[in-house]
């Protein structure tokens, strides 16, 4: 793999091609907190949901906080914990849904055409196939821009509507019902915003764990309204993960950028 200089608008971290095709996720100890208690959260880096397959660097995570109506309360003393970054953070003494969340400083990384075309062929991103095969970039090596938004839905007491409020980040992730009214069996429909505006035809993966079994689905596409129902067949913790890449604004430092959104929660 090789790596080239960047502006300073990002940071260059050596990684593998493995670790940048990963996936960022949070997974709190626990999605259904108590007032006042300390909550632990886990920032995991990897495809083999719920587990991290490797620590992503604390310098390039930022704003690791708990939002909860107005209030926000950052998230303490982030450290790596075997293959997971680890941080806390204080529970508010109210009822209600809280969103924690964080994001990603982009980052820059060029791979091999044969490893780009199965990166994005793997994510469903047919845009990115076709414009390079059109242009005659299919042959040539990958150079990408990228950065990650991560969010987790927690419960204290009762829900509320905080479920559905957007953080503003580049892509998100919504909700469009409650996951903790929902019960296994149910389907969840989401809506995905990019740019502050439907994404429209991005496929969508979910991920499952419960009762020591996992698995990862492509469920589907967003609609011309950037929304999809999500299947939730089992109890347990979900993953939603999905990819948008397109042009780099800035050619000088890379060709293509791409923006990742996550959203965990929990299902009775």
């Amino acid at each position: 793999m090789t790596f080239h200089p960047i502006k300073s608008v990002c940071i260059l971290v050596l990684l593998t091609s493995g670790l940048h095709a990963h996936d960022l996720y949070l997974l709190p100890d626990t999605f259904r907190v108590a007032p006042k208690s300390t909550l632990s959260v886990g920032f995991h880096n990897g495809d083999s949901f719920p587990e991290s397959e490797g620590a992503a660097h604390i310098e390039r995570l930022k704003d690791a906080q708990l939002r909860s109506g107005s209030s926000t309360v950052p998230l303490k003393d982030l450290r790596v914990a075997g293959k997971r970054v680890v941080g806390t953070v204080e529970i508010p003494d109210r009822s209600g849904n809280f969103l924690v969340s964080v994001h990603i400083v982009p980052n820059f990384i060029e791979m091999t055409p044969d490893k780009f075309v199965a990166y994005v062929k793997e994510e469903g991103l047919t845009n990115v196939m076709d414009w390079r095969r059109e242009h005659g970039e299919d042959k040539r090596p990958g150079k990408e821009r990228y950065s990650k938004f991560a969010k987790s839905l927690l419960l204290s007491g009762m829900p509320d509507d905080f479920y559905r409020q957007s953080l503003g980040f580049t892509i998100e992730i919504i909700p469009e019902k409650n996951p903790y009214l929902l019960q296994a069996g149910d389907e969840l429909p989401i809506l995905i915003w990019f740019r502050g505006k439907p994404a429209v035809d991005l496929q969508l993966e979910t991920a499952w764990s419960g009762k020591g079994k996992s698995k990862t689905t492509v469920i589907g596409r967003t609609d011309a309204e950037g929304r999809i129902k999500v299947p939730l067949p089992a109890a347990g913790k979900w993953r939603l993960h999905r990819i948008k890449m397109e042009r780099c604004a800035e050619p000088a430092v890379a060709e293509w950028e791409s923006f990742w959104a996550s959203l965990t929660f929990e299902v009775h």
